[in-house]
């Protein structure tokens, strides 16, 4: 059996009784995170992003120390930001200029506006009913933007835009933003990720030194050299309700620096992303995260996560009751851990509370477990097993 040393969870702190989270230093970090990567979006499509900026006499390298992002970076093939930075760095071209589409168009368009389009459309009961009001807005928020929809052959809607940019930009990489911008956005509200039938797109497909294929996040077929810049939905996604309603929401998931080159919710239940959220704060040494912090990582509010779950036929409580249950009860059989340690492990700070609790779950003790069961050896293996698994070793 192991020690308690050998079972400590990533984050644990020998010096307390209880766990703490290891966070990364703020600031110009030399990590994937920090945007100083060889894995992502290359330095040189950095660059080109911020042309708009520039050639309104922006400084680029204070823009990307703004958005916590190594200048170096800057027309660097050899360097890479990820999806996060690339949120970051899509806010502060923005804020800088006060352009949602940074600069590359004659006549742009102002944040406050932008909040405005939002707001037009965040009462929509569905998807279909909020993309005709997105376009119509667009519409006429700039003579520089023509989108507008219709259909492909019966097979599903196509999102067609169009975008007259200025001289001195890559109007490409403009495309390409704004339709991980598109689909980011409408997957958001919905919940899970668009079901696109296919990207079109005006230009060549771009080539990076890494390898890293910017329009994998779609998961769909990609059509380059194409007659028009377009995004084609499925006649199903049309009918689906929208699951978020308000300018705060919008907000606080902007706020999270979501990740825009991980499709979003790839597709799972809430039942499903709630439990794996939860496994993933286990391994991190968070036996027992409230659900503020599990709706955070999920890009939703603690009531609409309630909600959700509901409907699905289950509850937060009972989803992080059994998964603690399932880990002390790994622990009880597949170490020589003490009770009272296992409890901390998991998030409580009295002996006796973890005690209860454990009794609510598996109808005994935590003492009267393991003596019932550690010479079990299918339990036994099945609680090595599940240590293995997430990685508490």
């Amino acid at each position: 059996m192991r020690s308690l040393s050998e079972n400590r969870p990533a984050g644990w702190s020998a010096n307390q009784n209880s766990l703490m989270l290891n966070k990364p230093d703020a600031g110009l970090a030399t990590d994937p995170d920090a945007g100083t990567g060889t894995c992502g979006l290359d330095g040189e499509a950095v660059k080109a992003l911020l042309q708009g900026a520039v050639l309104k006499g922006r400084d680029p390298l204070v823009i990307l120390r703004g958005a916590s992002i190594d200048p170096l970076v800057y027309g660097n093939a050899d360097a890479a930001i990820d999806g996060r930075s690339l949120v970051r760095l899509v806010r502060q071209i923005q804020s800088s200029i006060d352009d949602v589409y940074l600069g590359f168009l004659g006549q742009g368009c102002r944040l406050a506006l932008e909040t405005e389009r939002m707001l037009s459309f965040l009462h929509c009961a569905t998807f279909g009913e909020a993309l005709r009001v997105s376009i119509r807005f667009t519409d006429a928020m700039s003579t520089d933007v023509g989108p507008w929809i219709e259909e492909e052959h019966g097979s599903g809607l196509q999102h067609i835009c169009k975008y007259h940019t200025i001289a001195g930009v890559e109007r490409d990489i403009l495309v390409w933003i704004r339709f991980v911008w598109i689909y980011q956005m409408f997957s958001w509200l919905i919940g899970r990720p668009l079901a696109l039938r296919g990207v079109s797109v005006k230009g060549s497909r771009p080539v990076q030194a890494n390898g890293f294929d910017r329009f994998a996040l779609f998961g769909c077929p990609v059509t380059f050299n194409a007659p028009v810049d377009a995004l084609c939905y499925s006649w199903s996604d049309l009918t689906v309700r929208l699951v978020h309603g308000s300018i705060s929401e919008y907000e606080e998931y902007y706020s999270s620096e979501p990740d825009w080159f991980a499709s979003p919710g790839h597709g799972l239940s809430w039942h499903e992303k709630t439990q794996q959220v939860l496994i993933d704060l286990q391994k991190a040494g968070l036996g027992s995260a409230p659900i503020e912090v599990v709706a955070a990582r999920l890009r939703t509010r603690p009531r609409r996560l309630r909600h959700d779950l509901a409907l699905e036929g289950h509850s937060f409580q009972d989803i992080r009751t059994r998964l603690r249950g399932e880990l002390a009860s790994a622990y009880l059989l597949a170490s020589d851990v003490p009770i009272t340690a296992i409890g901390l492990v998991l998030g409580f700070s009295e002996p006796g509370s973890f005690s209860r609790k454990f009794f609510a779950w598996a109808g005994m003790t935590p003492s009267a477990y393991r003596a019932e069961y550690i010479a079990d050896p299918v339990k036994v293996a099945a609680a090595t097993a599940l240590l293995k698994e997430r990685r508490i070793s």
